[in-house]
């Protein structure tokens, strides 16, 4: 029989490589983590030690040197909806959108069965007319005859009733008949001015549906360029501008354009009549053009505290359209108010609001509450809030958050 020590021993020997496999799992699997969390540790103390750059720039007080750009709206001077003036259908088409007329040019033709049917009837009662008043006429030379014979026959008759050849009551006879000889002819006197009155209406008449039969062409009333066309051959026209008609087409004068610009209140008192503005459009780069304010409105309105100005500038080769969006910039405006100007990207617009990240004196964060005043589109007006040269941050992340410490990197707009 073996000894107990003996048969002991293996399984020792094995609870002694357990234990060597489980110590070495576990160090294997902790040598990772305390890698990971040194370098988490020392990301955090470089963190730390290394501080969050940003750009930031000045906010500035609007003057002389810093013109005010403001968006406008380009329309055309003179822009007039075609509306026909016939009835029929349209049977030529000679312009589309996008063409150049001039004034006078025939941009379409109208068939007018109806009014071609009401001019034959006019020709036919002016005829009519004209007939009847030769037989009024004839009818007068006639009634004109038998009152000379008349007066003839009475005047017989009295000197034969002198001399006892005739009764009195035969004179009278005569001299009654007389009186009607005289009421006929001027009942055809009268009758003739009336056919006369009635032909000068038939001329008129006809006159008119001549006139209307001219509406047939539709000519452009003055030069410019076609912005809208609504109907096609064979479409029906009806005349007017109510009821079931449309305007067939629609022409801008776009030799001169106009700008209707919304200039801050604050403003308002260095811009005058007659001032010299710039106007882009991104559209065409590279390209300025000259404007020149020619009247405000002088009226604020109360949703906006802006005033409409209208500008006009020369557009000879039609390169400005109706309807783009402008940049307009204005080089001698200055703002009464005592607001300052910051880039528009710098505004953060939170749940508590408006606000905007400030860099103090010790290059620490500090968001301030503003009110926003005006939208100039790349710069925002503040109205409170900010005092001019305060520094604030462009474009802020999460990171920028109050009381962190930063470094500054000046902006180019600075």
């Amino acid at each position: 029989m073996r000894p107990p020590r003996t048969r002991l021993r293996p399984l020792l020997t094995f609870f002694a490589v357990l234990a060597i496999v489980v110590i070495v799992a576990v160090v294997a699997g902790l040598l990772p983590r305390l890698e990971r969390q040194r370098g988490i540790q020392a990301a955090a103390e470089l963190d730390r030690v290394q501080k969050l750059a940003v750009n930031v720039t000045a906010a500035r007080l609007p003057g002389t040197d810093a013109p005010l750009d403001l968006p406008g709206d380009l329309q055309a001077m003179v822009e007039s909806p075609i509306y026909a003036r016939a009835d029929g259908y349209l049977v030529k088409r000679n312009v589309d959108i996008g063409y150049r007329v001039k004034a006078g040019q025939v941009m379409a033709e109208i068939e007018t069965p109806e009014l071609d049917q009401q001019i034959q009837q006019a020709r036919a009662t002016l005829s009519n007319s004209v007939s009847t008043l030769k037989e009024s006429e004839a009818a007068l030379t006639l009634a004109n005859a038998n009152l000379k014979l008349s007066q003839q026959t009475a005047q017989r008759w009295v000197v034969l009733e002198q001399r006892g050849a005739v009764s009195h009551q035969e004179t009278d006879e005569k001299r009654a008949d007389l009186e009607v000889k005289q009421a006929q002819v001027e009942a055809a006197q009268a009758n003739i001015v009336s056919r006369r009155e009635l032909i000068t209406a038939n001329e008129a008449n006809l006159h008119r549906l001549q006139e209307m039969k001219e509406f047939a062409h539709v000519t452009a009333p003055f030069d410019g360029i076609v912005t809208a066309r609504n109907v096609d051959i064979g479409t029906l026209i009806n005349s007017g501008n109510g009821g079931p008609a449309r305007a067939m087409f629609s022409v801008a004068q776009v030799g001169t354009i106009r700008i209707f610009v919304n200039v801050p209140q604050a403003f308002v008192a260095s811009i005058h009549d007659g001032g010299a503005a710039e106007l882009r459009v991104q559209e065409l780069p590279g390209q300025v053009f000259q404007a020149t304010v020619s009247h405000f409105t002088h009226e604020v309105d109360t949703t906006s505290r802006s005033m409409l100005a209208i500008l006009l500038v020369p557009n000879p080769r039609g390169t400005l359209l109706p309807g783009m969006y402008a940049q307009v910039r204005f080089p001698g405006a200055k703002s009464a108010s005592g607001a300052v100007l910051i880039p528009g990207d710098a505004l953060v617009l939170s749940s508590q609001g408006p606000r905007v990240a400030v860099v103090d004196s010790e290059n620490r964060v500090q968001f301030h509450d503003v009110k926003v005043g005006t939208d100039y589109g790349n710069e925002v007006e503040i109205k409170s809030g900010l005092a001019p040269g305060d520094l604030v941050i462009m474009n802020p992340t999460d990171s920028v958050k109050d009381g962190v410490e930063v470094e500054i990197r000046k902006s180019n707009n600075s």
